[in-house]
Formats: C-alpha cells, structure tokens, sequence
C-alpha cells in the first residue's frame, strides 16, 4: 500500500515538472520572438520602428544641420546657428512644440526646444535670426518682454521650404555608455531644391551645382512624387554617405544629434 502510495506520487509529481518545463519552453519561444521582432535577434541593431524614429529625427535636422554637410562639430554652434535651426524647423514641427513666431515666442521656451535637439547642457545667449532670403534679421528678440517675434512687416515672404532629400537606410546600431544610450544611423541621400528633378549625392554638390547623379525628368518625365525615391534608388552607388549619431538619457523620442558626419569627407571628431 504504501509503495503504491509513493509510485502515485512520484508520477503526480512527473506530470507536474513536464507541466511546468512546457509552461517555461513555451515562454522562451515567445520571449524570443518578441526579441526578434524589437532587437533583430541582436542587442545593438536597430528594430524597424528604431530606424523609423531615428528617420524622423534626420529629417527635423536636415532642415538646416544638413547644411554643414558633415564639417561642424555640433557642440561649437554659434548662438545665431542656434536660432537660425529653430527658425528653419517644419511648420508642423513648430506647431507641435507651441513655436507660434507670429504671436510671440518666450525666450525660455527658445532655450528648451533647443536643448531637446542639443542636449541638456546647450546654452544660448539670445541673438536674432538670420532671413533665408535676403540675410537681414527675421526673428527679433525684444528684451523688455523677453519675447522672439517674426518680422513680418519687412519680409513678406512664406516659410522656408526645406530641400527634397531622400534617404536610404545602410545601417545602424544602439549601444550603451556609461548612463547614455547612443544611437548611430548610416544613410545614403540624394539632394534636390524644391520643385525640381535634378538630385546630387552631396549638399555641396547640390549647392555647386557639380555631380549630378541623375535627373529624374530626363528618365521619366511622367513620374510621380511618390515615385521618386525607388526612381533614384537604382543610383545608391553614386550617392553619399552620412553618419548621424544621437544620445539619450531614456527613450529614443527623447534623443539629440551629438554628430553627422559626411563619410566620403571623412569625419573630424
């Protein structure tokens, strides 16, 4: 009776250790694939929805950081530079951090939307900004009321429009330092003015008009805005390839650009 008793339980206590090595299998298989889907199966490369956000992130820069084309360090820009980047960044950008230039802006607002793109050790003295157009000052600082307004009155033009760039993911990575999280993106771009089809591997070549890489009215002079980046693509070769690099304290969407390297010129930091 009784060894019938400890063979019961023996096989009770089988059943229950198959039980729960299939309960711990079963979680290791998910884990796994929640890792792949979030890591790539490896620690430092980028998921898909990292390479998105850090691709929304270019783009804010690119708006005026693209145009010291990988020769500036970052942590050495002017106090003009400074607000000249806040006043080239998307309207829709603008509208989001509460940037409204017509109505007035604070001078301490200026001063955080600059070291959420610079870090928080950015410091800025106030100096107005420079007009794209015509070089004379646009966003006037009023010391009394320690306010930014656009001057609307002298340059009756629209918004800056940004170039057209479009951008091909190389490759990327995330790692750690010390109580940083760092994160570098490598991309291929291809550079136009607005409204044309013409596009350049290089902001400077852009700017000096030398080394076109293709111009997509020639190849298809039907093609769609939607078209344009596949259009370009099968020239990747031909395009430049720069090196963006950002630093976090928490989250992606808390990140800052620390470098952007042109990587056919060979960076300097």
């Amino acid at each position: 009776m009784e060894n019938a008793r400890r063979v019961g339980m023996l096989f009770i206590a089988l059943i229950t250790l198959i039980i729960v090595a299939s309960i711990i299998f079963i979680v290791n298989i998910n884990l796994k694939g929640e890792s792949r889907e979030t890591f790539n199966e490896d620690s430092s490369s980028l998921s898909t929805k990292e390479v998105t956000s850090l691709l929304e992130l270019v783009n804010i820069y690119d708006s005026y950081i693209i145009t010291f084309d990988g020769t500036k360090d970052l942590s050495t820009l002017t106090d003009k530079e400074k607000i000249n980047f806040i006043d080239r960044l998307p309207l829709n950008v603008k509208k989001d951090l509460g940037l409204d230039f017509n109505a007035g802006v604070s001078l301490d607002r200026v001063k955080r939307v600059l070291k959420k793109y610079f870090g928080p050790k950015t410091t800025f003295n106030p100096v107005n900004s420079t007009c794209f157009l015509d070089d004379g000052d646009y966003l006037i600082y009023d010391s009394n009321t320690n306010m930014y307004k656009a001057d609307n009155d002298y340059h009756a033009h629209s918004g800056y429009t940004p170039l057209s760039i479009e951008n091909y993911y190389v490759e990327g990575e995330r790692r750690v330092e010390g109580d940083k999280l760092i994160y570098s993106i490598t991309l291929k771009k291809a550079f136009a003015y607005p409204n044309t089809s013409s596009y350049f591997g290089s902001y400077t070549d852009l700017v000096n008009n030398k080394n076109l890489v293709v111009d997509l009215y020639e190849e298809d002079n039907d093609y769609e805005d939607s078209d344009i980046n596949n259009l370009i693509e099968p020239y990747k070769d031909e395009l430049t390839s720069y090196t963006y690099i950002f630093e976090t304290r928490d989250s992606i969407d808390n990140s800052y650009l620390i470098e952007l390297a042109n990587l056919n010129r060979g960076s300097e930091f």
